[in-house]
């Protein structure tokens, strides 16, 4: 299998171009779950939709670039696909029955779980220095996410579905990274593959728990904000996203996507009304601070 054309100038680990993918995918991702909770339909229904409507423009884009989803393909991404609906199905729950800042609280945890994962499965070998600077990013992180104070609005089932959402979407992300770090993989049909999965994870809950009647609350607002969720997060940032899994660490990555926090939380207060205290500004600083204080530091193999 081929590799996508950027690998013919294979960028390592410590050039730019894969950590300025990284900052746009920070922004895109940040971007996700305040577009989310602008959809109101059934959480099953809308990730179904999601999935549904990105998979005829990813395999658009793969024959446009005159490619093909081999089998080999498919089979490697059936784990992570079927992990990535199951996620998102898990997002739109919560997102209607917390704020913003409550689904992120789960997420700032990702990097200190995935620096325990890490060594074993990928052989990176994360500093003393790493380590202290990736539970400062998470402090930073949780004082964007407390910072909200009274506002920081949720129930235990609230809570329970962030959760389940977070180790769903680690599931997702190593599974990625080690599939781009094991075998060559263009990143459209990869997420190609991934997203059929994905449609295919929704339909069971949505054939037990959806009744028929629920479609019928799909309106042409929801239709438009899925739309816009399934082509710019899921196309564009998962695609990008699914090639940066190629040369930056999945510990390093994972630290840099705190500051998806600091989108989300921004994005949150004109559109939903989620107000900015100056707890939730410090913290931010301290988040870009230790991010950028780890793009500075060489990785260890």
């Amino acid at each position: 299998m081929t590799t996508i054309d950027a690998h013919s100038k294979a960028p390592d680990e410590t050039s730019r171009l894969p950590l300025v993918a990284l900052a746009v995918v920070v922004v895109v991702w940040g971007a996700g779950p305040v577009i989310a909770k602008l959809i109101t339909v059934n959480p099953v229904i809308g990730a179904m939709f999601r999935f549904g409507i990105s998979v005829p423009l990813l395999f658009a884009l793969v024959a446009f670039r005159k490619r093909r989803v081999s089998l080999d393909t498919f089979k490697r991404a059936a784990l992570p696909g079927l992990a990535f609906g199951v996620n998102l199905i898990f997002v739109f729950a919560t997102v209607q029955e917390a704020t913003i800042a409550v689904l992120s609280v789960t997420v700032a945890i990702q990097p200190a779980l995935l620096l325990l994962v890490a060594g074993p499965m990928f052989g990176e070998r994360p500093t003393l220095k790493h380590v202290g600077w990736t539970m400062l990013g998470i402090i930073g992180a949780s004082g964007v996410i407390l910072g909200a104070g009274s506002e920081l609005r949720t129930s235990i089932l609230g809570l329970v579905l962030a959760f389940l959402a977070m180790v769903m979407f680690t599931v997702y992300f190593v599974l990625t990274r080690v599939a781009r770090s094991s075998f060559d993989v263009d990143p459209f049909e990869w997420m190609a593959a991934i997203n059929v999965w994905s449609f295919i994870a929704a339909i069971p809950p949505a054939l037990v728990l959806v009744e028929p009647a629920d479609f019928g609350e799909l309106d042409r607002t929801d239709l438009f904000w899925l739309g816009v969720l399934a082509y710019l997060t899921g196309v564009f940032g998962h695609v990008l996203m699914s090639w940066v899994h190629g040369f930056v660490e999945a510990a390093r990555s994972s630290l840099y996507l705190l500051a998806m926090n600091i989108t989300a939380v921004g994005l949150a207060w004109p559109v939903h009304d989620e107000p900015i205290t100056l707890a939730q500004v410090g913290g931010g600083l301290v988040v870009l601070w230790a991010v950028g204080a780890v793009i500075r530091l060489p990785p260890r193999r």
